[in-house]
């Protein structure tokens, strides 16, 4: 078949490329594009006064059940998803965004929590915990980041500081959330 040009009305040239219908539906309606998508969970706790490190709440990420929580004496990776939610931040409301993520953002995420967790606790005394950059939060937005995730606007954090509301209030305008789980304290 010979080389075909077409021209549009503002005068730009397209090239013909093929001549048989490769959608089975029409230009005006919606073309479904399935694309492979999984899950992981960030859960935001409220703040607790009396809890070194916490006073103004507390971030982790469930990434296959298993929660990562960056707390003032390490990294915590030990828990499930039912021991976190149910034990360890029962005494306090927090609210989950379950955020969609392809497999391998996944394996991203979960590969840099697991290094973290490693280099963490293998020299706690040179990665000591700090409000300003090594937080609960600021690791969550860092491991989020990662993978083209924003979970603050730095426009309004802090002299840098991330905080759990910060990430609580990025995460809600995120296009990535797919569903929003409530966590009510013990007792609510």
């Amino acid at each position: 078949m010979p080389e075909q040009t077409h021209v549009s009305p503002d005068g730009v040239k397209y090239r013909l490329i093929a001549t048989r219908t490769t959608t089975p539906t029409t230009d005006s309606e919606a073309k479904e594009i399935r694309v492979e998508t999984d899950s992981i969970e960030v859960i935001v706790s409220d703040s607790r006064v009396i809890s070194r490190g916490s006073q103004f709440g507390h971030v982790a990420i469930i990434v296959d059940e298993i929660a990562y929580s960056r707390a003032y004496d390490g990294y915590d990776s030990k828990k499930t998803y039912a021991q976190y939610v149910t034990v360890q931040e029962s005494f306090r409301d927090s609210v989950g965004y379950v955020l969609r993520v392809s497999p391998g953002e996944k394996k991203k995420i979960e590969a840099e929590l697991k290094r973290r967790v490693t280099v963490t606790n293998g020299d706690p005394t040179r990665h000591g915990y700090s409000l300003l950059d090594d937080s609960c939060s600021s690791n969550v937005a860092d491991v989020l980041n990662l993978v083209g995730i924003v979970a603050y606007d730095p426009r309004w954090s802090a002299f840098g500081m991330v905080s759990p509301e910060d990430i609580a209030v990025g995460l809600s305008h995120s296009k990535r959330v797919k569903e929003k789980r409530f966590y009510p304290k013990e007792g609510s």
